[in-house]
């Protein structure tokens, strides 16, 4: 069961192999100095288990025909992702994420401390996680990390504009939206899509000077896209950056 994997991707592991029920699993093995039992599923669909020193195979057998069907709906959604044409997020250690356009390494250690720490430190994003947090737990550590950021980066970006264009939000709100990253009330109510904070502050900065424009102009007249021009002369060059790249801004 799972994904074919590449040829150079088989020419570097050696693979163990577990059955459950009808179900024959290859995984490869790492020992290392950490406490706890990982398994974790890369972009091939190849299952890698990280073990501590001394846990005997047999172990390590139980524990993952225990995890069956979490370790079959990993390999589902990810064939998925694949046929829609995308690479999904693992949310493990050494996989690449973006932070305001800039390509960072996520950095995953564990320690006794019982509340989880996330944080730039040069080129990497560290999460610092309790002994025993699975990678759906670093997930959402890493969700509500971007979310904070982003809020302390919309606040400043909109107080900043919103002095040179003369109009002030009764309401700043970050969400999640599925097909907008901005909009603004008739009742002078700000949202942004908290997964801006992905890509660059230009873009950033275009897409909140668009939603404090309409709070002059309330549709995309003309008159509105002047409007946003005059603050923000680059704003097609930023309109079609986020066309294109709109998958890119993904946490899935």
């Amino acid at each position: 069961m799972g994904l074919k994997l590449e040829e150079a991707a088989q020419s570097k592991h050696k693979f163990f192999t577990v059955k459950a029920g009808d179900i024959e699993l290859r995984y490869t093995l790492a020992r290392s100095r950490r406490k706890t039992i990982g398994i974790a599923i890369d972009k091939n669909g190849l299952i890698k288990v990280t073990s501590p020193f001394g846990v005997s195979e047999s172990y390590i057998n139980e524990l993952i025909q225990k995890k069956l069907q979490w370790i079959l709906k990993k390999l589902a959604e990810l064939e998925a992702h694949l046929a829609n044409g995308k690479t999904p997020k693992l949310f493990q250690d050494g996989e690449k994420f973006l932070y305001l356009g800039k390509e960072l390494e996520l950095k995953i250690t564990y320690s006794n401390y019982k509340k989880a720490y996330t944080g730039i430190k040069g080129e990497s994003i560290i999460i610092d996680a309790p002994t025993g947090f699975n990678l759906e737990a670093v997930k959402h550590l890493l969700r509500l990390w971007y979310i904070e950021q982003f809020r302390q980066i919309a606040v400043q970006r909109i107080e900043h504009y919103s002095a040179v264009i003369g109009v002030f939000p009764k309401k700043i709100a970050i969400r999640e939206q599925k097909t907008r990253w901005g909009s603004c009330s008739t009742g002078g109510s700000i949202s942004l899509n908290w997964k801006l904070v992905m890509a660059p502050l230009e873009i950033v900065d275009y897409v909140v000077i668009h939603e404090l424009c309409h709070m002059k102009v309330m549709n995309h007249s003309k008159e509105f896209w002047d409007t946003v021009g005059a603050y923000f002369p680059n704003y097609k060059d930023c309109r079609g950056w986020l066309k294109r790249n709109s998958n890119v801004l993904d946490f899935e």
